[in-house]
């Protein structure tokens, strides 16, 4: 579009030399015929200022802590308002186009992000936007705070009531903090990484005690709880995982009040429904019960679904061990030794025999899935130091197949209880 600014042009309106350009206010300015009025912030009305801009409220706002203004605008806005608003404020022109085509939409999300400068803060005024406008902006937003580490203070949007004639600033920026809380739990649900969850757990936490009403209790015990549960899974601990998941499900029991009496974070609740699903199968009391082995299986299940396939070839290794011990009744924890010993010696035998017959289905799969496992587990461990070593898309493959077998194996338990291999 003829008259778009482009990265490195001198903008119509320069800004004062010198001038701090570190906080940046990022406002759309319309076609509209705007009343002059007064305008709110935080329940706060300007005394002296009535103005039929929200730019010029907002910098007169934040002004003295050397924020800047710059604003964008299409040519029919720039043609109606540049003048009038360059003679009440100093700012800084940014021209987009009209939004039209799927081009000129992508031209405006472009003309927002190359306007903000590296690591600066950002407050979006979106009172202005028109049609797809103000959507772009907050995808723009989002992509500025990982692409050049913006840090977005407020998103504004100033709302005029004709009944009233008075005007007042609706703060958004608590539904950008919901994006941010969405995309952490798909962190954590996806990948198993629940850092960037924790933290603004803390934050929203922290947030109760900086403002008038309800203190949350919980949140910050239950980013913790997260951390232990997913440390455990991440360094195999099985035992304290699964001890680890049930105190999760206290905290989150314990935050669901917390939750339901802060209003900024009600959607939470749906998110933290979703973490409780997650790990409601991993919590048990005794891991080489019926129910402690179930819930092994789903631990088993989870590290793949995460792509953690080191942890998981690991752990259905040792779940075969402990089948073992069951069907021979050994101890799980003291004789494990004994276990792999005798496994080892079923397939040396089944190895040495082309006739191996086993009467019990149980036991020769079982026998079948630990020489296949074992060997995919020093695959891993060597970290590929050894001869003709599988590679990576093939190896997460086949220890995704042969970990599936292994869970079907459990499910046969507690049956396994009945009697011994002979």
């Amino acid at each position: 579009m003829e008259g778009l600014l482009k990265v490195g042009q001198v903008p119509a309106i320069l800004h004062a030399e010198g001038e701090n350009m570190s906080k940046v206010i990022l406002s759309f300015l319309g076609t509209g015929n705007y009343t002059p009025t007064q305008y709110r912030l935080d329940g706060k009305p300007y005394p002296d200022l009535s103005t039929p801009y929200t730019q010029e409220a907002l910098l007169k706002r934040y002004e003295e802590e050397g924020w800047v203004l710059k604003v964008l605008m299409t040519k029919e806005a720039e043609e109606k308002h540049k003048e009038a608003l360059a003679e009440r404020v100093k700012y800084e022109a940014v021209l987009i186009p009209s939004g039209h085509t799927e081009g000129e939409l992508w031209q405006i999300f472009n003309a927002i992000v190359d306007s903000i400068p590296e690591g600066a803060e950002l407050i979006m005024d979106i009172s202005h936007g028109f049609r797809s406008q103000p959507i772009l902006a907050l995808a723009a937003v989002q992509f500025l705070q990982v692409v050049k580490g913006v840090r977005v203070r407020r998103i504004l949007y100033g709302f005029y009531e004709r009944t009233t004639q008075g005007g007042n600033f609706f703060d958004l920026t608590g539904f950008l903090d919901l994006i941010e809380w969405t995309q952490a739990t798909r962190d954590l649900l996806e990948h198993g990484e629940g850092l960037r969850l924790r933290k603004l757990l803390r934050e929203i936490h922290s947030h109760s005690y900086q403002v008038e009403g309800p203190k949350a209790k919980k949140l910050t015990s239950v980013g913790e709880a997260l951390d232990n549960v997913e440390d455990a899974l991440d360094l195999l601990r099985v035992e304290e995982a699964l001890s680890s998941a049930q105190e999760l499900l206290k905290h989150l029991e314990a935050a669901s009040e917390d939750v339901a009496q802060l209003p900024r974070s009600m959607p939470l609740g749906f998110l933290l429904e979703r973490i409780r699903e997650r790990y409601r199968s991993l919590a048990a009391k005794d891991f080489f019960s019926p129910e402690g082995i179930r819930a092994q299986g789903e631990m088993l299940h989870l590290l793949l679904q995460t792509r953690r396939y080191a942890q998981a070839i690991t752990l259905a290794r040792e779940l075969l061990v402990t089948l073992a011990c069951v069907r021979q009744n050994w101890d799980p924890r003291e004789e494990r030794g004994v276990a792999e010993a005798w496994l080892n010696a079923k397939v040396k035998v089944r190895k040495k025999k082309k006739d191996f017959t086993e009467k019990d289905s149980q036991a020769l799969r079982l026998i079948s899935l630990w020489e296949e496992t074992s060997d995919l587990r020093n695959d891993v461990a060597h970290a590929a130091m050894r001869e003709n070593p599988a590679g990576a898309r093939q190896l997460a493959q086949i220890v995704e197949k042969v970990c599936d077998r292994v869970r079907a194996l459990l499910e046969d338990y507690p049956s396994w209880e009945e009697a011994g291999i002979g």
